[in-house]
């Protein structure tokens, strides 16, 4: 008999990106408060990418978009999302799959969830299990779910 290994990466990665998902869904629906604003962070590299390619030049491996008060036609399908938004006065359509989603982040809740792609055996995406090195210093602040226990 075969022996089935879980992977758990593949499987909290889904689910993290469910909840993204789910909360563009409620936004394009306009279910959600107007003091939101949301920082999404994608790989421009990824497959099914369709961002202008003057971006491309400008990013050449991740971009962040904000959707707080001026975007336009988001629509949400199960494995992408695509909206408009406006870059020096031009409004610009992008077309991001979720799989090449790496941070969301809601100053708002000061809410965080960061994703990292890995290469694993499968070539399929999972969360990186390794500790960020000590030497690089970060320009972000990570914010972890201990932030929101009592202590």
């Amino acid at each position: 008999m075969e022996k089935i290994y879980i992977d758990y990466g593949k499987r909290i990665n889904s689910a993290i990106l469910n909840v993204v998902r789910e909360i563009l869904k409620d936004l394009s629906k306009s279910k959600i408060s107007s003091h939101h604003c949301f920082y999404i962070t994608f790989k421009t590299k990824s497959k099914g990418i369709k961002i202008p390619s003057k971006f491309l030049k400008e990013y050449p491996d991740e971009m962040t978009i904000v959707l707080q008060n001026q975007y336009w036609n988001l629509k949400v399908e199960a494995k992408k999302f695509s909206v408009t938004l406006l870059f020096n006065k031009k409004k610009e359509t992008l077309e991001v799959p979720f799989d090449s989603v790496v941070k969301f982040y809601d100053p708002f809740v000061k809410f965080s969830i960061q994703l990292e792609l890995r290469k694993s055996k499968n070539s399929k995406r999972n969360i990186n299990s390794k500790k960020p090195e000590k030497n690089k210093k970060s320009k972000e602040k990570i914010i972890t779910l201990d932030d929101f226990r009592k202590k």
